[in-house]
């Protein structure tokens, strides 16, 4: 799942440096979480949106890099680093999304590449699960709504689509003990695949993935939990959802 910056953060301002400050923690906290509880690795994005940011009047972001580190510790000042400099090259297109008359080429290309919108908490604008706005290609005009994270209580309505997964073990496969299918693998074996694995409905109920040449498949049991068995009998069509996940990791390719 891609995460996409958003670029039009930077018509908006803090009041003061420390409105700032404690937002982009609050940033951090976010983008933390979803490295330990998904498979996110960085932001994706055209160039580096932040870094001439004013982030208040006169305050610009390569100013909290210079900040004491009893305002911004040392580790938090790598983590802009690593979470906001750092970036995953896109190239964007001339189609271009608006919202409030405000225009971007690269929120556009969330909309085209169904992925999510990523935005530090500037403006109330931007406190919404999803952004509603107008997408405008050569061939067409219409309203989107780009899925969007700026809160930690938006991973929560987005879990699902994040993968954001909790496996837990069904009594009914486990090795030599269970009445169904076996699930093989250990419970931290298990963790890792559900994270990476693939839903082959649109309500992530059932979802999908292969190891070490075995398909496995992980069914929804309550929220977003999931037990999981090797799947020996899965359908042709779900074992290439499976291993485009493989091709993807491994080759860079387009699911």
């Amino acid at each position: 799942m891609e995460i996409v910056t958003n670029d039009m953060i930077v018509y908006y301002q803090f009041r003061d440096k420390y409105e700032a400050i404690a937002q982009i923690k609050e940033s951090i906290r976010i983008l933390m979480r979803l490295k330990k509880e998904t498979e996110f690795v960085r932001l994706s994005s055209a160039s580096n949106v932040l870094r001439d940011m004013e982030l208040s009047p006169g305050y610009h972001f390569g100013q909290l890099l210079n900040e004491a580190n009893d305002l911004i510790s040392a580790n938090e000042k790598q983590l802009l680093k690593t979470l906001f400099v750092n970036y995953k090259k896109i190239e964007l297109s001339q189609d271009v999304f608006t919202i409030n008359e405000k225009k971007s080429s690269q929120c556009a290309w969330a909309v085209r590449n169904r992925a999510f919108l990523f935005s530090i908490l500037i403006d109330k604008i931007w406190n919404k699960e999803k952004i509603i706005g107008n997408y405008e290609t050569g061939t067409e005009n219409r309203q989107v709504e780009i899925n969007h994270i700026s809160t930690q209580d938006h991973l929560e309505i987005h879990k699902k689509q994040l993968g954001i997964r909790i496996y837990e073990q069904n009594p009914k496969h486990k090795v030599n003990y269970g009445w169904g299918t076996e699930m093989d693998l250990s419970d931290e074996e298990a963790q890792k695949l559900l994270q990476t694995a693939v839903p082959v409905d649109r309500d992530y109920t059932h979802l999908v993935a292969k190891r070490n040449g075995k398909y496995y498949s992980f069914r929804c049991h309550y929220d977003n939990r999931y037990h999981g068995y090797w799947d020996d009998t899965m359908s042709e069509k779900n074992r290439k959802k499976a291993e485009s996940v493989l091709c993807k990791k491994e080759y860079g390719s387009e699911m």
